[in-house]
């Protein structure tokens, strides 16, 4: 049997609109699924926070905040620690559509409270988590601009980036630094550039470079598009969803910079999650 991580945490409670509240404006977490009895809140690195309301009978044993073990095989682990002598709660549930993970079963330990092994899609799809080698704290993509300011707008005040620095040189050079977590680089070969341009707009755009922002839904691609056309950037197309079934949104700013929305399908969006976790922390 192999930890992974504590990457859940779940809490039943007879204040659920108070801490449905407190997680979603206090904390600022983002609703990642809704379920009849329950809401779970996803974080950046892939980990979640389940809030289950006191009508959700399957948790009533839940007195205190439950950790998750994140394990390959629920059964195997299972398994393993009842040779042990490890006290399990009911039979292993098997999830569906709407849950965060596949398979869970609820242990109680030593220290009296109770933790839960859960198995996830990203974890049963690779053997070992992703390992990182970089070599280097930040990586800084840099690009040059007509009008700075109408430039500011669309990043600061469409996308929501923090300025972390801006600067002017005494003869009037520029410069303006954006906080981007979490991000990556993506290559494309002239082939795979022409083949994303026809399936996301029907026609190939000069240019050789793009920005791709991810979002989690249909719904936040709209809203986004709609901040960011407050801003000046125009709409190109419709949301369409390509062969490998990404939604995506093509849009452009005044200069002619090109904006891809796009959402992941949902088992790549949990691959994906789980790898931002582990690359999110530079190697010793």
């Amino acid at each position: 049997m192999k930890i992974h991580g504590i990457s859940w945490v779940g809490s039943r409670t007879s204040n659920y609109q108070a801490m449905r509240d407190f997680a979603a404006d206090a904390l600022g977490l983002k609703v990642e699924r809704e379920q009849e009895n329950a809401v779970v809140f996803g974080l950046p690195d892939g980990s979640a926070l389940e809030v289950f309301k006191p009508t959700d009978s399957d948790h009533s044993f839940f007195d205190h905040p439950v950790a998750g073990l994140i394990v390959d095989d629920v059964r195997e682990a299972r398994a393993e620690l009842e040779a042990k002598g490890v006290e399990f709660i009911g039979e292993v549930h098997d999830g569906v559509e709407d849950s965060w993970g596949t398979a869970w079963s609820h242990l109680r330990a030593p220290d009296g409270h109770i933790y839960v092994l859960i198995s996830r899609p990203a974890l049963t799809e690779r053997s070992e988590p992703v390992v990182t080698k970089r070599r280097f704290d930040e990586l800084r993509v840099c690009l040059k601009v007509k009008d700075i300011d109408e430039a500011v707008r669309v990043y600061r005040d469409g996308l929501g980036m923090e300025i972390v620095d801006d600067w002017t040189h005494p003869a009037g050079q520029r410069g303006v630094l954006f906080g981007v977590v979490p991000a990556a680089v993506e290559l494309f070969d002239e082939a795979q550039w022409e083949l994303v341009d026809d399936a996301e707009l029907g026609r190939q755009v000069s240019g050789d470079h793009t920005l791709r922002v991810e979002v989690r839904d249909v719904d936040e691609i709209e809203s986004l598009a709609k901040v960011l056309a407050d801003v000046g950037v125009s709409r190109d197309g419709e949301v369409t969803q390509t062969p490998w079934e990404q939604n995506c949104l093509r849009m452009s700013t005044s200069e002619g910079e090109q904006l891809t929305l796009f959402t992941l399908p949902a088992e790549e969006r949990v691959v994906r999650e789980e790898a931002r976790s582990v690359l999110s922390v530079r190697p010793v």
